[in-house]
């Protein structure tokens, strides 16, 4: 079945090869570092917008509507490479762009993706927030991470023989 994305912190396009492959257009993309909109742009022939923050918010909503919306959001806050500061940190708060465009246009699949770290320990508080906050928008969606590395995905599905644990949090409209 056809169906209408958009792609949030789309860096290079990776979610865009995936869903694209199973019949998806891509309405929207975002992607604020040029270096990465350049090669989204060369390979998908979309010119991702800038600043997410400047398109979704309480005055302004850019982002059209969709069936169907992805994104990695930032992970520096949550890594335990970074300093953790999580929602005190600037990027950490871009969730709520996310919620936003979640709040006004009530796509029937949201996929999110982040670094392990993110659902606890030290980040618990901010998996709690962001797990109430999709189902106060009207989402089903687990409590239990899901978390996935490619040495754990076969080689014929994109595999590859790192251990970069990720944590997804599908959630679909009531």
């Amino acid at each position: 079945m056809p169906f209408k994305y958009v792609d949030l912190f789309a860096g290079i396009g990776g979610f865009h090869a995936a869903l694209s492959a199973l019949g998806g257009t891509c309405e929207y993309a975002s992607e604020i570092d040029e270096n990465a909109s350049r090669i989204y742009l060369r390979n998908w022939g979309l010119k991702p917008a800038g600043d997410i923050t400047l398109a979704a918010n309480e005055e302004n909503m850019d982002v059209p509507s969709h069936d169907v919306l992805v994104g990695g959001f930032p992970c520096q806050p949550f890594s335990k490479s970074g300093k953790q500061l999580g929602m005190e940190e600037a990027r950490g708060t871009l969730f709520w762009n996310i919620a936003r465009i979640i709040e006004v246009h009530k796509p029937k699949i949201v996929l999110l993706e982040n670094v392990r770290n993110i659902a606890g320990p030290r980040h618990s508080h901010e998996w709690e927030v962001i797990i109430r906050t999709l189902r106060d928008l009207g989402y089903r969606v687990s409590s239990q991470p899901l978390v996935v590395s490619p040495h754990r995905i076969a080689p014929e599905f994109g595999g590859r023989p790192q251990i970069r644990e990720r944590v997804l949090i599908a959630a679909t409209l009531n």
